[in-house]
Formats: structure tokens, sequence, C-alpha cells
């Protein structure tokens, strides 16, 4: 498909994700990084401590982002 035929659900999902806060952005982002650790985890690339402490790191600085856009 090319940007001249994208399907209903595309064009919506790109409207939506257009009109993002910072907040938001990194909400977003962080979802995709923990998302991605967890599979990590799963398949045995990298062990439980490890994630843990990864996902800890991404949890910190999304608090950070929420506290700068009070």
């Amino acid at each position: 498909m090319n940007k001249y035929n994208m399907s209903k659900t595309q064009h919506k999902e790109k409207e939506m994700y257009q009109n993002l806060n910072d907040f938001e952005k990194a909400l977003r982002d962080f979802g995709i990084r923990v998302e991605t650790i967890c599979a990590m985890e799963l398949a045995g690339k990298i062990d439980e401590e490890l994630s843990y402490k990864m996902i800890k790191g991404e949890l910190k600085e999304l608090k950070k982002v929420r506290k700068d856009n009070k």
C-alpha cells in the first residue's frame, strides 16, 4: 500500500497520534519499550533481573516526563 491508498483504520491511527502531548508520547514509547523488554526476557535473551532493572529505569524516565509536564 502506498500513502494514497491507506485503509481507513491506518488513517485514523495516524490522526490519533498527531495530537499527543509530551507525556502521552512518552507513555506510548514506554509501552513499546516494556513490551520489547518482556519479549526479550521470554525469548531468553535477557534474565528476569535485568529486565526488571530495565523496566524500572523506563518507569523512572516516564515519571520524570510526567513531573515536567505538570
